[in-house]
């Protein structure tokens, strides 16, 4: 994405007094705003070239069928229809499956993902056909013209469920060798170190609590959508709005058949993606497959209500977990079982959310020293699952800090003082947990001490008003969040990392493109100001693009808290080698007079092999419950977060108030819900209930500052640390006020008859 620069935002880089002023550490403005305020910016559904048709995409009503047969003729003779798609017309066409899973256990099941259904249908919502023709209305018409016939079956929706025995089993061969299977288990990996039956036999105190993450969708303001076209060039141009353009284009290319030269990938301004934008889907392929046989440019944007059934969701784990601790409150030990859905077939990095995310994250900033966890993924007839803001954090210090706070119950400890004996010292970094994580800085017991802080200086005079009769509580949470990842897969040039390039003109103008690229989290503002700051220039000089395979450099994409981390350090590393070249001449000089003098300048930079950063945080919640309707109304939250160096405090305290709205929709409104046969029962926003701006608390946002030691910038990821500090810690306020009447444990959403009902029937 390159737009044109704002100069309403200008910020000097030298002071009055002549001295270079730091750009790092300045709250600017996010200069993506004021095109997008004023109707500037440019969506997928803002381009329709001459000729464009328009598709409609047919999907199964029913969630766990064998198709018997299908009749299009009446749909292809249907007004301005151009084609109708089903899966044997792309076969034909020689458009391949989706893969599965990037990476997994050994001997796990890792089916194939069809473009459109051609055998079985295996949720609610899945692509069966497509039809094209000359505007929408026309394309829905004749969709309703499609005739496929369903042998209904068996359906199973929840997680332990699907992994019984007995259940209905989705994928009755392997899609490798045909082998039969007769298990929705698609893998099992076990986590052990230490010993921890022994942990747990000396134990003088031992907790344990089913707990569930409830599947959630990710409700992005922009849905999904394509526009495929022939270009001049006779490359295949593609406008998606994505998280990760450069994978993208390689997975479409695979899919087709195709170079990847051969695919050229554009995203524009993405409205919004929380990890549902990073993989490629079936009904984007089917779109382009079709703009390629009819050479055509096709378009397809996702309805709000169909999103709910094909846009992946998140979530939707079901942990049984036990901690062990001495008489001192010291946790020495824990284990369980978590089970989680990926609904009917893997996308590329979903079950990365549980095998590299939730369970080695499970010890969170503790000291815990005996560890034996076995992650169980199984496939049900639901949406397929996608990385959801967090990807498997919140999950982690979820479970996590709901056991700290039933062991601080059971212990006679204040939940803040059995955290305080347990954290990580800062004298201890780098630190490797029991699950082989490394740890590099951090300061936990300062960021505790600063939420004690906020929390005891009289902050009921800060928090909303609880109503009179009202149940009142207070929580908290630690956690620990990894960002920054650099995949271990060599991009186009053989090497591992993220690109950058720089270019100064000779007028002093610069030009920063970068592989990774936003969707509303302010990347424009911080990559120029970081390179403002780096090459010592105004920062209105800096022009950013990105989102383009053909003038961005490769890059793996936004996803994991990782843009600044590593997009950042291709940056810093290219403005280091511009400011080397401009060295280069004779007499000493800023970069931009060097530039002049040599007719610009250009340098690029790479990531490299970054290990992973971790940052931390120290949540906090006060709530009131009314015990007469069960409504939780939360009054306040107080975010204390350490993300290392803060390139632009102000773009971190947007992040922060985002996902804690997203923290708190989980924790008190959101699921997605099925019935019995498998069909969506929240399948609309008058079904599924997301936060509202009156619904949001006060929040107040703190820092404290350890410096990453693993990248140049000393910064750390902090996109997702509101969805991961606030759920837990708002649940343990529902729970601290609902004490008085001995409920120990309620499952998310703390929505009000759930509540009600646990107050006034709590045998039902």
């Amino acid at each position: 994405m390159t737009r044109p620069r704002d100069h309403s935002h200008q910020a000097p880089a030298i002071g009055e007094d002549g001295e270079a002023v730091r750009m790092i550490g300045r709250p600017l403005a996010r200069r993506e705003d004021p095109p997008l305020l004023t109707g500037r910016g440019q969506y997928v559904d803002d381009v329709t070239p001459p000729g464009t048709l328009h598709a409609y995409v047919v999907r199964s009503p029913v969630a766990h069928a064998r198709i018997t047969g299908n009749d299009v003729a009446a749909a292809r003779a249907a007004d301005g229809v151009a084609a109708v798609y089903t899966a044997a017309d792309l076969d034909a066409q020689g458009v391949g499956p989706l893969p599965g899973a990037d990476a997994l256990p050994p001997h796990a099941q890792n089916p194939h993902f069809p473009v459109l259904a051609a055998a079985k249908v295996l949720w609610a919502g899945q692509p069966v056909a497509l039809v094209v023709a000359e505007t929408k209305e026309q394309a829905a018409d004749a969709a309703e013209l499609v005739v496929i016939d369903y042998d209904d079956l068996p359906a199973v929706t929840a997680p332990l469920d699907a992994a019984a025995p007995g259940a209905p089993v989705l994928h009755p061969v392997t899609a490798d060798t045909g082998t039969a299977v007769g298990t929705n288990i698609a893998f099992r990996k076990r986590l052990s170190a230490g010993d921890a039956t022994a942990a747990f036999a000396r134990a003088a105190h031992t907790v344990s609590q089913r707990m569930t993450s409830q599947r959630i969708a990710p409700v992005a303001l922009e849905p999904r959508g394509v526009l495929a076209y022939e270009a001049e060039d006779g490359r295949l141009t593609i406008r998606l709005p994505s998280q990760r353009p450069h994978g993208a284009r390689a997975a479409i290319a695979k899919v087709l058949g195709l170079p990847a030269d051969a695919v050229h990938v554009i995203t524009g301004d993405v409205g919004g993606a929380f990890g549902a934008k990073g993989a490629v889907y079936p009904d984007q392929v089917a779109v382009i497959a079709a703009a390629r046989a009819l050479h055509r440019p096709v378009k397809w944007i996702e309805e709000r209500c169909e999103s709910f059934t094909a846009t992946t969701h998140g979530r939707d784990q079901v942990a049984d977990l036990e901690l062990a601790a001495d008489e001192n409150g010291i946790i020495t030990a824990m284990r369980g079982t978590v089970h989680a859905s990926f609904g009917a077939y893997f996308t590329p990095s979903a079950p990365n959310s549980l095998l590299a995310r939730l369970g080695p994250m499970l010890p969170q900033g503790y000291r815990i020293r005996h560890f034996d966890v076995e992650l169980v993924g199984v496939f049900a007839n639901t949406t397929p699952i996608g990385p959801y803001r967090g990807a498997g954090r919140p999950e982690a210090a979820y479970f996590t800090e709901r056991l700290v706070d039933l062991l601080a119950r059971q212990a006679g400890l204040d939940p803040a003082e059995l955290r305080r004996r347990n954290l990580i010292g800062s004298g201890d970094f780098p630190y490797t947990t029991v699950t082989g994580l490394t740890y590099e800085t951090g300061d936990y017991h300062a960021g505790l001490d600063l939420l004690q802080e906020k929390f005891q200086s009289q902050s009921s005079q800060r928090s909303r008003p609880a109503p009179p009769g009202q149940l009142l509580g207070r929580g908290i949470a630690t956690f620990v969040e990894p960002g920054g990842i650099v995949p271990k897969v060599p991009g186009p040039d053989g090497t591992i990392g993220d690109q950058a390039t720089v270019t100064i003109a000779a007028d002093g103008s610069v030009t920063v493109a970068v592989g990774t690229g936003g969707h509303g989290q302010g990347h424009e503002t911080a990559f120029a100001q970081l390179a403002a700051d780096l090459l010592g220039v105004p920062d209105d000089s800096v022009t950013v693009t990105f989102g383009d395979t053909d003038t961005a450099p490769f890059g793996y994409g936004t996803f994991g808290s990782r843009s600044l981390a590593a997009g950042g350090t291709a940056i810093y590393n290219a403005c280091q080698a511009a400011l080397a070249a401009a060295r280069r001449v004779d007499a000493p000089m800023p970069a931009a007079e060097a530039a002049a003098r040599l007719g610009g300048i250009e340098a690029a930079g790479s990531s490299g092999a970054l290990p992973e950063t971790y940052a931390s945080g120290a949540y906090g919640c006060e709530v009131a419950v009314d015990p007469e309707t069960g409504q939780v109304t939360p009054l306040l939250v107080i975010a204390v977060d350490d993300c290392g160096v803060l390139v632009n405090p102000l773009l971190v305290e947007g992040q922060v108030h985002g996902a804690i709205a997203q923290g708190l929709g989980q924790a008190l409104t959101e699921q997605v819900s099925y019935d019995e046969n498998g069909q969506p029962l929240s399948a609309s926003l008058m079904d599924y209930a997301v936060p509202f701006a009156a619904t949001m608390p006060p929040i107040e946002s703190y820092s404290v500052v350890t410096p990453s030691t693993v990248n140049p910038l000393g910064v750390k990821g902090m996109g997702e640390s509101g969805t991961i500090g606030v759920t837990p810690a708002l649940v343990n306020a529902v729970m601290d006020a609902l004490t008085p009447y001995g409920i120990r444990h309620l499952d998310m959403p703390l929505t009000p008859e759930k509540i009600w009902t646990a107050l006034h029937h709590p045998t039902r």
